[in-house]
Parts: structure tokens; C-alpha cells; sequence
């Protein structure tokens, strides 16, 4: 947090692109999702997302360490404002429930402050393996106002009942759940297995359901942007509620695909039981 900014930075596009000439398990990763999501780019294309991608995580690096323990005039700093705001607000003066699916898009640990700092906000928490950094963390998010909860049966009860009660959520929708916590759907035209605890808050709790971003308008600003579901997703079964939901991160990735943290092995876990990362499998 303390080292100045334009070292951050190109001390991590260094090793980014170090990373990239040694063919780091990471960049690997990078390459082979975009090539997965994206197969009608050209190579030159999906290098250059891979490129500015390089770029915004060196630049994540100071940022996730400001949101840890920054200042609050520092966070809002960074945020230059809100688009689609509307959402949260009607939310808020009708004291309805509102689930918001944020994904690996932008910084989304300053989207999590940017809701915290405004509203009655509520998330899931899962500890971190060390107990220091498990602590920082855990203090980060709940330092202005907002209530998270751990991520096990009393927990997930726990955020049900503050969201009946008008809590807002925010939830992590990209990330590859337990065994007995998801279901294939479509993704990039692949069924990978996809959280449903999105579809059981909004069964069970009649929220509202829409997504947000905090996304990068420059090396020192992002916008936070917000827009409804472009589907209802009341009544629905998990499998076609995924589907639908998955459709609309594709959206949303597609829009700012330099942004989205392709490091993550979303694809780790398909029907078949394939390693789509293995080297030899392309």
C-alpha cells in the first residue's frame, strides 16, 4: 500500500511479461481461456487482451492493497462514479431484497467498499488460510458499515435472514463451486459447473437480481456500473437459471474482456471430466 504507484506497476508488467516469455503456468492459463472464449480472434487480438490484461493486474496489485487498508478518502478516490445506480436505490427505499452478481471484472473489492459506503450490504467470506491475512481481510470488509458472513450453513442462514430483511448482497457468480454446490450450463459455448447458491438466495428470498462492475476508465479511476437482469429470474429451475445467468456474464466479460481475471481455470471442471488445461489437450 505504501510503495509508490508507478513502481507497483511496472515492477508487475516486468514480471508479467517475464511471465509470458518463460510460459508461466499463468500466462498458459491466460492464453488458453481466451482462446476458449474468444475462437474467432485472431491470435494478434487475444495476445494484445492477454498484453493490457498484464497491465491492469500490475496495476490491481496497489489497488487490492488500498482496499485492504486504505483510507476511506483514498477508495473513493478511485471510484469517479456510478452508472446505473438507480437499481440500488429503489432497492434501498423499498427495503427489498437485491442479490448483485460481480464478477472477476475491474477491482471488485472496490465495488464491495463502493456498496458497504452506501448501503446495507452483505457478502459471503470465506477465510483465508493464514491467520493474519485471514484477519486483514476480514476487517477490509467490514470497516464501513457492511456485514459479512462465513461460508457455511449458519452463514448462508445468516444471509438469508438479512436479506429478507432488505440486506443487499453482493456475490462472486464466476467461481467454481463444491460438488454439491452447482450444475453445468453453457459458458463461452462450453457447460462448466456453475454456483446455484445465486438461484437459491433469490428462490428463497424473492430478491431482486441484478449485476455490477467496477470497471477501469483509467490507471487511477473506475466507474461503478450496474444494470438489472435482462431475464426474470423468478420461477425458474437452477440448471435454466445458470444458463441465463451465465449468458449474461458472457455479456458483460465481452464488453471489457481486458479486465476479467483469465488466470482463473473457470473451465477446470467440465462433463466429461477432461483437463482442457492439459498441454496437450487443445
Amino acid at each position: 500500500h505504501r510503495t509508490p504507484r508507478f513502481l507497483v506497476k511496472y515492477l508487475g508488467i516486468f514480471l508479467g511479461k517475464l511471465g509470458q516469455w518463460a510460459n508461466s503456468r499463468n500466462a498458459r492459463v491466460v492464453a488458453r481461456n481466451l482462446e476458449l472464449c474468444f475462437p474467432e480472434f485472431s491470435e494478434s487480438r487475444r495476445a494484445n487482451i492477454a498484453n493490457q490484461l498484464i497491465r491492469h493486474n500490475a496495476l490491481l496489485s496497489k489497488e487490492v492493497a488500498t482496499a485492504w487498508v486504505g483510507s476511506e478518502r483514498e477508495i473513493k478516490s478511485y471510484i469517479s462514479g456510478a452508472k446505473g445506480e438507480a437499481i440500488v436505490e429503489s432497492a434501498s427505499k423499498s427495503n427489498t431484497p437485491l442479490v448483485i452478481c460481480v464478477p472477476h471484472i475491474g477491482n471488485w473489492e472496490f465495488f464491495w467498499h463502493w456498496l458497504q459506503m452506501n448501503y446495507p450490504a452483505i457478502s459471503m467470506y470465506s477465510p483465508a488460510q493464514y491467520e493474519s491475512l485471514d484477519k486483514l481481510m476480514l476487517e477490509a470488509r467490514k470497516r464501513f458499515g457492511g456485514q459479512p458472513f462465513a461460508t457455511d450453513n449458519k452463514g448462508i442462514m445468516g444471509l438469508l435472514r438479512a436479506l429478507k430483511k432488505g440486506g443487499m448482497m453482493m456475490i462472486l457468480p464466476d467461481q467454481v463451486p463444491k460438488n454439491e454446490g452447482g450444475v453445468f450450463a453453457p459458458f463461452f459455448g462450453r457447460d462448466v459447473f456453475t454456483m446455484t447458491l445465486v438461484h437459491k438466495f433469490v428462490e428463497k428470498t424473492g430478491a431482486t437480481l441484478c449485476f455490477g462492475a467496477c470497471v477501469r476508465q483509467s490507471d487511477s479511476s473506475y466507474q461503478v456500473e450496474l444494470e438489472p437482469a435482462n431475464f426474470n429470474p423468478q420461477g425458474l429451475e437452477a440448471a435454466s437459471f445458470c444458463e441465463l445467468m451465465n449468458a449474461q456474464l458472457e455479456q458483460m466479460i465481452a464488453r471489457n474482456p481486458e479486465q476479467y481475471q483469465w488466470n482463473y481455470k473457470r473451465f477446470k471442471r467440465l462433463p466429461d471430466g477432461s483437463d482442457i488445461y492439459a498441454k496437450n489437450n487443445k
